[in-house]
């Protein structure tokens, strides 16, 4: 017998789980991707902030703004958005109730804590069948997690930054690096982003891609650009 504590609710499953829904098909924000130099490993993306208030990004749980690594991991993760809302799991406990050695109570940390993904977004938390039992979400998030961390070992992902704000009507070019690769040379990949934003007080996921959206199946985010479109 599997029992869960709270997300107890008296007519929706898990209504009482703080979820948020991040939107990820607005275009009043456009994101280009810049080819990443990989013998320096410099990188860069512009916002195009078309609406006219001041935009502010920020992580998800203590995670950076916006995040650079292989363009179908960010196809990915802004899948895993619109299918799935944000739900930190605060003080979940599952109980295992096993016949040979009685309960044992397994406390699942806040999610965002023990994020691998920098856009503190996805990750591998659970072993992805493991997660697909308690939580749909949690395993499609750690098959992702899997994908980022190869890409992370490569050398092919690049944090940038914590916060950043872009005016409004107005083009911003961010900078990063990519980390360090644990073995080897950096082999070249098509590059995505994904930055999450909030405006008017809503908090939105944005993708763009160096070569445009990969054919990964599924859903796709129409506020996105290829390198090149923006003004600097």
């Amino acid at each position: 017998m599997i029992a869960t504590t709270g997300v107890a609710s008296a007519q929706i499953p898990g209504q009482n789980v703080p979820a948020q829904v991040f939107p990820v098909d607005d275009t009043s924000i456009q994101l280009a991707v810049n080819e990443p130099n990989i013998e320096t490993g410099a990188v860069s993306i512009t916002i195009q902030n078309n609406t006219a208030n001041a935009l502010t990004c920020t992580g998800i749980g203590g995670g950076p703004a916006a995040t650079v690594t292989r363009d179908e991991i960010v196809a990915l993760g802004v899948d895993h958005w619109a299918r799935y809302p944000y739900a930190p799991f605060q003080d979940l406990e599952i109980d295992l109730q096993l016949p040979s050695s009685g309960s044992i109570s397994l406390p699942i940390p806040d999610l965002p804590d023990q994020m691998d993904v920098d856009l503190g977004s996805v990750t591998g938390l659970l072993p992805g069948s493991l997660g697909e039992l308690f939580w749909p979400e949690i395993g499609n998030a750690a098959e992702i997690g899997t994908a980022y961390g190869q890409a992370r070992r490569a050398g092919q992902v690049a944090v940038l930054g914590d916060s950043f704000t872009v005016p409004a009507n107005t083009a911003r070019t961010v900078t990063g690096e990519l980390g360090v690769l644990s073995q080897g040379e950096r082999q070249d990949f098509s590059a995505g982003a994904i930055a999450t934003c909030v405006v008017d007080g809503q908090r939105y996921i944005f993708a763009g891609y160096e070569n445009g959206r990969p054919d990964i199946g599924g859903g796709s985010s129409s506020g996105s650009l290829n390198a090149g479109s923006l003004g600097s």
